[in-house]
């Protein structure tokens, strides 16, 4: 595997642009890992943290099965929508035709701040992530959408609507950092909305002239606890994934305007709730009742890592605790490994694309520290490939990112 790790390579890509994140790998890597360890057109492909979908996506185009399980609730929509398998194009088009019309009398000709018909979503300081005249703006896009769309379509609309609350917000996102930019007064949602959906449907044409894609399935939960999942689709002949990288990120921050636009979360309860099922990578949410740290309190080298962490803090960690961060991140990935391991056919691969940290100047070298949890979790490892090294600005060192194959045995 010798291609890109990084999205750039599925930008302006039939369907997997439809929703992208800085974070997610590249489609032709998926090809490159179904070539070498499957080949296409054959078996099934299982991603235990499927994210936009990308695994999901190039396996069904090269002819394979495909199982996803993802525990953010937008994430599993996207990975949804951009695996559907049947489009009713015709109604489609009429019903966005429609959309777009009704949407454009109410936006376009509105020189001032549009009529607060809609309540926004409750979620907190939402005018410093996006500007109220903008917000204002998507929610009565999002009321089109029900008036005009039937429900078996909504979904295509949906999509494209997450997909350009970025671009619309005060919000930058970048591969491991989010924060504020320049305040956006306005921004041109009808405009950038309606060049989405209009590439989305072509998509879905072009889409229909292939030929007949794999079949695809995506389970909303933590993979952590789906040791005994029964799944027609399994067992899987490969698994390739990018879990979370312990880089001190909320990842419900990267979604948090789709995850409350959406509905999918109503208040910041909600969204606690969900940060407590995700893997720990973020040093302010270790959460007191969550003890993956005990699945790895006698592995030495992770000990001696946290351990590292913790001596050059002191007391200079302000209530963050990253040393424990780095035990439940470890812990967490153990009981991952466990849990797919079972889904897996004899001798099938399981790739994880896998970044190194580096916190208060210790490196932690994340993708061989995973591959001593994968021996002890009962896999061969046959490898650990540098894919390419990225640059920390904060340590002036640089991090590998790397690809850790292992093997059920």
């Amino acid at each position: 595997m010798a291609v890109s790790t990084t999205a750039l390579l599925s930008r302006n890509t039939p369907v997997f642009d439809w929703y992208l994140m800085p974070e997610s790998y590249s489609a032709p890597l998926i090809y490159e890992a179904i070539e070498e360890f499957n080949g296409p057109g054959s078996g099934m492909v299982l991603d235990p943290f499927c994210g936009t979908g990308t695994t999901l996506v190039a396996s069904r185009l090269a002819g394979c099965k495909a199982l996803g399980i993802e525990v953010n609730p937008f994430l599993c929509f996207a990975s949804r929508v951009k695996t559907q398998d049947k489009f009713d194009v015709p109604l489609l088009r009429v019903e966005l035709g429609r959309l777009l019309d009704m949407a454009g009398s109410r936006l376009e000709p509105a020189s001032s701040e549009p009529e607060p018909t809609y309540d926004l979503p409750e979620m907190p300081r939402l005018e410093r992530w996006i500007t109220r005249r903008v917000a204002l703006k998507v929610v009565t896009l999002r009321a089109c959408i029900d008036e005009c769309v039937s429900p078996a379509n909504q979904n295509v609309p949906l999509l494209a609507l997450a997909s350009i609350l970025r671009g619309v917000s005060n919000m930058k996102l970048s591969p491991h950092a989010f924060g504020s930019r320049q305040t956006k007064q306005d921004a041109p949602v009808m405009f950038v909305f309606e060049a989405k959906l209009r590439k989305m449907l072509r998509d879905i044409e072009w889409l229909g002239e292939q030929a007949a894609p794999g079949q695809a399935r995506v389970i909303e939960g933590d993979i952590r606890g789906m040791r005994d999942l029964d799944e027609p689709l399994l067992p899987a002949t490969l698994a390739v994934t990018s879990p979370p990288y312990l880089n001190n990120l909320d990842y419900t921050m990267q979604t948090r305007l789709e995850l409350f636009f959406l509905g999918f979360i109503r208040d910041m309860e909600g969204l606690k709730q969900l940060r407590k099922r995700m893997m720990i990578c973020d040093a302010k949410a270790t959460y007191k009742d969550i003890e993956d740290w005990r699945r790895v309190e006698e592995v030495p080298a992770i000990l001696e890592v946290a351990q590292a962490i913790d001596e050059r803090l002191g007391d200079r960690g302000w209530g963050w605790d990253y040393g424990r961060m780095t035990r439940q991140y470890f812990g967490g990935m153990l009981r991952a490994l466990e849990a797919v391991r079972p889904m897996l056919a004899p001798q099938a691969h399981f790739i994880l694309i896998l970044g190194e940290s580096a916190h208060a100047g210790v490196l932690v070298p994340v993708p061989h520290l995973v591959a001593e949890l994968g021996r002890m979790a009962g896999y061969t490892c046959e490898a650990v490939r540098v894919l390419r090294t990225r640059r920390s600005s904060s340590h002036r060192i640089g991090l590998n990112e790397s690809a850790v194959v292992l093997r059920k045995t």
